[in-house]
Order: C-alpha cells, then structure tokens, then sequence
C-alpha cells in the first residue's frame, strides 16, 4: 500500500505498460504487469477485456475459462465481448456439447447478429468435433468388454470430464451384460448419475446384488462409508499421524470398489468395530506389530473383509 501512496500515478503507469505490451505481443510481460495492478487496484471494465485478450494469446485456457466465466456472472456490460473467450476455453477442454448447448440457446434468444456470425464457426467446429470423439468412443464401447479395467474407467472419466452423456442406455446395458471389475461398476454409476439417468439398474459386487434406482443414488463423494473414513482418520491422527493420510488414500480406493454397496458388504450395525478394525489393519500395515489376535469373530471377518477389498485394489 505504501506505493501506492508514494506514487499516486501508479496504476496509470503501469495500465499504460500493459497497453504497450499487449501492442508489442509481448504477453508474458503484460501478464505479469497485470498480477501488480490486481494486487494494488481493481481492473477496469476495459482492462479485464485486456486480460482475457492476454490469457487468449497465452493459451492459458485454465485461467481464461475462470475469468470469463466470473465476468458473465457478474453481469459485465461486455458480454458480446466475453462470451467467445469462454467458448475458446471450452473448446480447448473438449466440452463441445456445452459449446454447441450455449450457441444453441443464444439463437433462440434475441442477441446481435454480429455476435452469432462471430460464433456459428465454433458451433461448427464443436458439432464436427463431437462427431470425430463419438466415432472413437463408440469404437471403444463397442470392444468395451474386452478392454482392461483401467482402459474402461479411462474412457468413463474422460466421457464425464468433457461432459458427454449420450451413452446412457449403452452403460445400462453393459452394467446388466456384462462382469465387470467393482470400480468399473462405481464409475459408470457415476457417469448415470451425473447424465441424470432415470433408469433402474441391477448390479452385481462381491456376491451381492442389488437393483438401483440410479437417480436416488448418493454422490460417491457423499455417501455414508465417509463416516469411516473420518472415524479411521481422526483414529490414527492420534495414535500414527504419519499414516492418516495414506490410509485415507487407500480407504477411498475401497469405498470406490465397495459404492454402492458399502453396508451390504459390511454391517452398518457395527460402524465402531468396523472404524477399529480398519485403524488395526492400517497399524499394522505400517508396523512391525503384526498380530493375528483380532479379539472376537466380528472382527476376524471383517478384517478379511478388508484384505479381500485389497485384493481387488492391486
């Protein structure tokens, strides 16, 4: 703050840097001049085109995305200026449903024709992208049950990430067609949930099954088995906390392997002894105390539930 009390002339300085940088094409520089200004004032109107202009030219479609996204929300006066920056960054992160989405619904709305001439071709470009990802995605549904697991979550993460939910019914089928590894069965649960999938599914994990309403499943994120978790995490913050977060790495590998089936594999009954036994199995996963003396039955099965979940982690 003290300079800009010394220098009262500051942020007219160093906004004039920034529109000769821009007009030398010597990016980097006014990105840097921008990070100064936003530490001391607020951008203009004018200047947070600028930097998007910037961002644009730097291809740092991260940012790009997040500060276009802010200015539209807040309602900036710009909005014929800002929208095909947010579009680019899209386009870069593959979203190209959301693209085509966005174009779709300002046709239907009364916007500036400049403004739809300016951005018909990215509508283009995203409908023949789409395409061109479709063909490859459907290539890879269709040999689906050949691939590895890894490939096949590979490909439903990616499906979500770029927003694509156009394979609803073929997921549905391959879930009820198909053996599939449990983390394959939790993402593509996941994919349905998140495309808002009505159906009703039958799965099939560790020798349960169980058919599901998908729409009223929990998020992975939200269900219930991240009362163990925390439970078993605040356990070994206190006894090994060199070993909390490693062991809510691996419990996380096996809520994905268990979702949604958590407490048909254990009993919720026994959530404590199920809390207890996983901090046992973790001390002595990063122990030397190794003992086979578990107490009671209870805790013997589960504790080889537990080894049978690594198993399938490996």
């Amino acid at each position: 703050m003290s300079d800009i009390i010394l220098f009262p002339k500051l942020k007219e300085n160093l906004s004039r840097q920034i529109r000769q940088a821009m007009k030398s094409n010597r990016y980097e520089d006014a990105y840097d001049l921008f990070m100064v200004v936003e530490k001391h004032f607020e951008l203009s109107a004018d200047e947070q085109l600028l930097k998007l202009e910037c961002l644009y030219q730097l291809e740092s479609f991260l940012e790009l995305k997040e500060e276009s996204s802010i200015l539209l929300n807040q309602g900036h006066q710009a909005y014929n200026e800002i929208i095909p920056y947010f579009l680019e960054s899209l386009m870069y992160y593959k979203q190209y449903q959301t693209v085509m989405e966005i174009i779709e619904m300002l046709r239907q709305e009364n916007v500036d024709q400049k403004l739809l001439i300016k951005l018909m071709p990215l509508y283009d470009e995203a409908v023949q992208a789409l395409e061109t990802k479709r063909r490859v995605s459907r290539k890879f549904i269709m040999t689906f049950q050949s691939s590895d697991s890894n490939a096949q979550c590979d490909l439903i993460l990616k499906l979500i990430d770029e927003g694509d939910f156009a394979y609803q019914m073929s997921f549905v089928h391959i879930l009820e067609s198909n053996t599939l590894h449990p983390k394959v069965i939790s993402f593509i649960l996941q994919y349905l949930l998140m495309a808002q999938c009505n159906k009703h599914v039958t799965i099939t994990k560790f020798n349960l099954t169980m058919q599901i309403e998908i729409s009223k499943l929990p998020r992975l994120e939200t269900s219930e088995f991240q009362e163990v978790i925390d439970g078993v995490y605040s356990y070994l913050q206190r006894e090994m906390p060199s070993a909390a977060d490693h062991a809510v790495l691996l419990m996380k590998q096996h809520h994905l392997l268990l979702y949604p089936l958590e407490f048909e594999y254990f009993d919720k009954q026994q959530l404590d002894l199920i809390i207890q036994t996983y901090a046992q199995y973790f001390l002595q996963l990063f122990t030397d105390n190794k003992t086979d003396d578990l107490g009671n039955q209870y805790t013997i099965d589960i504790m080889n539930k537990i080894n049978q979940l690594e198993m399938y982690n490996q």
